[in-house]
């Protein structure tokens, strides 16, 4: 997908990607042009949706409006985009452009980049001590690493969406997690 020549022509229908909340977008934001996929240019909508249970309502506006729609959800909140494109649960959305990330995508974010890199990256960006606060809570001594950078991510206003944007400029183009590809990818389909 890295051909930035590719252009708005060889799409049939405008399209709308729906991801949960702000720094799913942030992310998706930060690396779509790494994947090469320049959203502005080929007149893709990014839209948070404010939480997967808003899912109905922004499918079948987009679908109303002619779009082809696609997203990302978290798998315990399946129920919300089955119900929305009239499937069932457990059955395949990756054909309609729906793809499920296991916890969310922080959590796919962090397999993919790996703790002790995220952990160096937290360093660079200033919140290594922050972290280690939160490592030496009691409540949180006993977990894994990954356990505690998801739940660092949500300590703070706004630090999911910082983050966001910076694990989506930090991952390894060939670690990307397999929703986001088949998201990315799934715009040229």
């Amino acid at each position: 997908m890295s051909e930035r020549q590719r252009t708005t022509s060889g799409m049939t229908r405008p399209i709308t990607l729906l991801v949960e909340g702000d720094s799913d977008k942030a992310l998706v934001e930060a690396l779509a042009p790494r994947y090469g996929v320049y959203l502005e240019e080929l007149g893709i909508e990014l839209v948070s949706m404010g939480g997967a249970g808003n899912a109905g309502r922004f499918i079948r506006e987009t679908t109303a409006a002619g779009h082809r729609v696609g997203g990302l959800y978290d798998e315990a909140e399946e129920h919300f985009v089955t119900n929305a494109l009239g499937r069932q649960i457990g059955e395949d959305l990756s054909g309609q452009g729906f793809f499920a990330c296991r916890r969310d995508l922080e959590d796919e974010m962090i397999r993919a980049i790996g703790a002790a890199r995220i952990v160096e990256i937290l360093e660079a960006n200033g919140e290594g001590g922050k972290f280690r606060t939160l490592q030496n809570q009691p409540e949180h001594r006993g977990e894994e690493v990954a356990d505690q950078l998801h739940r660092f991510f949500g300590t703070a206003s706004g630090r999911k969406i910082r983050y966001g944007t910076i694990l989506g400029e930090a991952v390894e183009l060939e670690s990307i997690p397999d929703p986001l590809v088949g998201l990315l990818t799934w715009c040229w389909g």
